[in-house]
């Protein structure tokens, strides 16, 4: 089952059950093996993640039921919708053209006759065309925050954390839950914990208490669903190879897009990256596979316009990322493609 599925199992599960709300947790960056033990109560089944595994890409393909290749959001830097030579952070990008991707899982839940709500969650402060595009039919609801703060991580305890989602779920059903029943989505951007500290007791106890959490709602007649975009796995900044890329770009011409465990580099020869390709590979370390753009993205399609021709994907820990990461997301590793589709009746 693909990440592309979620929308019409959402659907189904609002099909079955026309009188209660429903509730989506939606969990950035948890993969299958954290979440399974801690929720025992729940029926929880792998949804695999679309590639690359970024949750631009993946969050999309989710609530639309689009592949990458379809909603055209390859990653995170990316050439510009208008074609030109410029490239665009999806988290900055307002314009027109992101995406053709019209209907999605809020406005499945319209048609159902339910109120369509979207706690913002830790998506507060990404305000984009991306964030339009994959919340449009919702009702957003802004004011409650997990892991971020004004845009930025702020560390609370896994107690913290639990405790402001059961809020914002509990204050949102009781303001708006008293009429129709309504599908409830709420993010929480687990990933910001994980990128920096692993799927460590902190992230197993704010899953063990979400689980405890949907148990207490089911029991008042609600169902709930969590799902997630990608996990991650331990990767860490490796400063020669950063240099080393830096050093060719300028010796042979070339800009670089993407993000975490997968990175496109635009050259500027147009022999479709062959000799880039091979100069790439005399180069850099065995752990870091270079391939041709057309095997991840389909040849024709607006995503693989939007990507340059040559890939970069981490198969081991020493790669590109933040300095203050441990863990990272982007690549083929079956810790962030494997992710939970939970439902608790």
């Amino acid at each position: 089952m693909s990440l592309t599925d979620f929308r019409g199992r959402l659907d189904r599960v609002m099909a079955e059950n026309p009188r209660r709300h429903v509730v989506v947790l939606a969990l950035d960056g948890v993969n299958l093996a954290a979440a399974r033990p801690c929720w025992p109560s729940a029926d929880v089944r792998l949804m695999r993640a679309v590639s690359p595994t970024t949750s631009s890409a993946c969050w999309l393909s989710s609530l639309t039921g689009l592949g990458v290749d379809d909603h055209a959001v390859p990653g995170v830097v990316f050439s510009a919708p208008s074609g030109g030579p410029a490239l665009v952070n999806f988290l900055d990008y307002h314009g027109a053209g992101l995406t053709p991707a019209a209907g999605n899982v809020f406005s499945d839940a319209a048609r159902h006759g339910r109120t369509p709500l979207a706690v913002l969650g830790d998506m507060e402060h990404y305000g984009s065309a991306w964030r339009d595009a994959l919340l449009a039919h919702a009702r957003p609801l802004a004011g409650h925050s997990f892991y971020t703060e004004h845009g930025a991580y702020r560390r609370r305890t896994s107690a913290e954390v639990a405790a402001r989602v059961r809020t914002a779920v509990e204050e949102t059903l009781a303001r708006h839950g008293g009429g129709q029943p309504c599908l409830l989505w709420c993010y929480v951007e687990v990933d910001q914990h994980v990128h920096r500290h692993g799927y460590d007791s902190h992230t197993t106890d704010v899953l063990t208490a979400l689980g405890a959490f949907a148990d207490a709602l089911v029991a008042r007649g609600v169902v709930v669903v969590a799902h997630a975009d990608h996990g991650l796995v331990p990767t860490v900044h490796d400063p020669a190879l950063a240099d080393l890329l830096d050093h060719m770009g300028q010796r042979h011409g070339f800009t670089m897009g993407g993000a975490g465990r997968m990175r496109w580099l635009y050259p500027e020869d147009r022999d479709g990256g062959a000799g880039l390709s091979a100069r790439l590979r005399a180069a850099l370390p065995r752990d870091v596979r270079v391939m041709p753009a057309d095997r991840v993205f389909a040849p024709g399609s607006a995503a693989r316009g939007r990507v340059g021709d040559v890939l970069l994907v981490a198969e081991g820990e020493k790669f590109l990322t933040d300095a203050a990461y441990r863990y990272d997301h982007g690549s083929f590793a079956p810790e962030e493609t494997d992710t939970p589709f939970a439902v608790w009746r």
